[in-house]
C-alpha cells in the first residue's frame, strides 16, 4: 500500500483495488477540526465529540476525496451486511442503522467504516461490479461477519476466484491483550490458532485478529495473491486514533471504497 498527503488528510491506498477498479482510502486522523482526545478528522458522532466539528470533518473528507454520495453505518459489533441494493434504507438515517458492513452495486457511493483498534475490510468482485466494506473486532469476527460479507457478495454473482481485497490498519498482537473469557471463545472457533491467532502472555493472551480475519478469508478461498494488507497497528502509531491507546476516550477514522 502506498501513504498520500492530499489537502492535510493523509491515507493509505491498496493498488491491488486501484488496478481493478476500486477507489479506497484508509484514513488516518489527520487534517481535521476536532480537538482534545478526538484531535483531528474525528468522523463519528458516538464518541463524545462536537457533532458541529463532525460535521465538518466529514464535509472536508468528502470535498478533499471528491466524494458526491457516503454510506456509513452505526455498527454495533455484530455480523449484519446492510444490502443498500435491496434494503429499505433511509439514505438520511443511514447512520442510525445498525450493521457492521455494507454492499452494493451502485458507482460512485462511497462505503465507509469508522475504527480505532478494529479492522477495516473491503471486498470486491470487479467482474460481477460488487463492493463490500466490513468493521472487523472481535465480536463481529466470531460472529461472522467477514463470512456474511462473502456470501452478499456471492448473492450478487460474484466468485470468489475474481475476489479482491484489502486489510487496513488494526491493532497489533503486543498491543492486544486479552482475558481467558475472550480467548475461549477464539479456542472454539479457531481451534489450529494456537501461537498464530493467540498464544499465552504471562496471566492473558496475546490476540492476532488480524490473523483470525485472514484465516476466515483464506479458509473462504482467497489467496494471498487476491489480499493486500496494511502492516500498520493502530495502537502503535499515532497517527492513527487507538481506543486501547486511549484508554476508551478517542476519535475515529474511516475507510472507505467505491466502485468506479
Amino acid at each position: 500500500m502506498s501513504r498520500v498527503e492530499n489537502s492535510g488528510l493523509a491515507y493509505y491506498q491498496s493498488g491491488l483495488l486501484l488496478k481493478s477498479g476500486i477507489d479506497n482510502f484508509f484514513l488516518t486522523r489527520a487534517g481535521g477540526e476536532s480537538r482534545g482526545p478526538f484531535a483531528e478528522l474525528n468522523l463519528s458522532y458516538r464518541v463524545g465529540d462536537d457533532p458541529r466539528l463532525v460535521d465538518k470533518n466529514y464535509a472536508r473528507l468528502k470535498k478533499v476525496l471528491g466524494l458526491n454520495s457516503l454510506a456509513v453505518v452505526h455498527q454495533v459489533h455484530g455480523a449484519r451486511i446492510l444490502d443498500l441494493d435491496e434494503d429499505k434504507a433511509d439514505r438520511q438515517r443511514l447512520q442510525d442503522i445498525e450493521a457492521d458492513g455494507i454492499i452494493t452495486r451502485q458507482e460512485q457511493l462511497a462505503l465507509g467504516v469508522l475504527v480505532a483498534d478494529c479492522f477495516p475490510l473491503i471486498l470486491a468482485e470487479p467482474k460481477a461490479q460488487v463492493l463490500a466494506v466490513a468493521h472487523c473486532g472481535w465480536r463481529g469476527t466470531l460472529a461472522g461477519v467477514v463470512e456474511n460479507a462473502l456470501q452478499a457478495i456471492n448473492a450478487k454473482g460474484g466468485r470468489v476466484e475474481n475476489m479482491v481485497g484489502a486489510l487496513g490498519p488494526g491493532i497489533c498482537p503486543e498491543c492486544y491483550q486479552v482475558d481467558d473469557a475472550v480467548i475461549n471463545q477464539f479456542q472454539k472457533r479457531f481451534p489450529q490458532g494456537e501461537n498464530t491467532i493467540w498464544k499465552k502472555r504471562g496471566d492473558n493472551y496475546q490476540l492476532d485478529l488480524k490473523a483470525a480475519i485472514l484465516t476466515v478469508l483464506k479458509c473462504a478461498g482467497l489467496k494471498s495473491a487476491q489480499l493486500e494488507v496494511l502492516k500498520l497497528c493502530t495502537c502503535c502509531r499515532d497517527e492513527f486514533f487507538s481506543h486501547r491507546r486511549s484508554r476508551g476516550r478517542t476519535g475515529r477514522q474511516i475507510a472507505l471504497a467505491m466502485l468506479k
